[in-house]
């Protein structure tokens, strides 16, 4: 049986130990590894502490496989952060309950589960079930497991609507910038009005003061002449 392993510990150091012994010894007794993912959960961010590909080149390669590779991918992005809180909101507290965790999805358990801080193995394994969590024997962990193809539909679904919510997001910005733009068109509009309407202002204002001093100006030229005259 191929199955998604999730593995989410209480002591953080019991989960690098468990991935260094997963790492060392990915083929047990009754059970194969072929991809695993150390995730730890920070703030609303599901990063990758440390990866296994057991399909890989190198002893020391830390590529996370096809499928938890992916996974990951999903829970770490943008898709991840609005999952875990949708999926926290509606259950709450009975995710303490195991036929509620066993009833979510894999990423519904891993996003909403795996609190600030804390962190978790995910692997890809065969397995005669549940003979992978031997492994785990002795820590204090709580271990989901999902149909490896119904974990991989998963992602495909989640892209799906990962590709639906940035078209959505990317039509609501343009609708956004548009309405902004009209909203600044008619303010620059405004602005290039009451830029006329100044200009005009102190068109009229210097006009006014140049009558004004012309006025000023002949008054004294004429009573200059007339004292010149002596017709005053």
């Amino acid at each position: 049986m191929e199955n998604v392993v999730t593995t989410i510990f209480e002591v953080e150091s019991e989960a690098y130990q468990a991935f260094s012994e997963i790492r060392t010894a990915p083929f047990g007794e009754g059970y194969s590894v072929a991809e695993a993912a150390l995730l730890k959960r920070e703030g609303d961010a599901i990063t990758v502490v440390d990866a296994l590909d057991a399909a890989a080149v190198t002893a020391d390669d830390t590529a996370a496989g096809m499928v938890i590779g992916s996974l990951v991918g999903i829970l770490g992005g943008p898709f991840g952060v609005l999952l875990g809180a949708a999926t926290g909101a509606l259950i709450g507290n009975s995710l303490d309950s195991a036929d509620t965790i066993n009833s979510l999805s894999m990423m519904e358990v891993t996003a909403a589960k795996l609190y600030d801080g804390e962190v978790a193995i995910v692997a890809l394994v065969q397995e005669d079930e549940p003979a992978f969590d031997a492994v785990f024997a002795g820590y204090n962990t709580t271990i989901v497991r999902h149909f490896a193809v119904d974990v991989i539909n998963e992602v495909d679904l989640a892209r799906e609507a990962q590709a639906d919510l940035a078209n959505q997001m990317h039509e609501q910005l343009r609708a956004e910038r548009k309405a902004e733009r009209a909203d600044k068109r008619e303010e620059r509009a405004a602005k290039v009005k009451a830029h006329f309407e100044e200009v005009k202002a102190k068109r009229a204002a210097r006009k006014a003061a140049t009558a004004e001093a012309r006025e000023i100006a002949e008054a004294q030229f004429a009573s200059s002449t007339k004292e010149m005259l002596g017709t005053e």
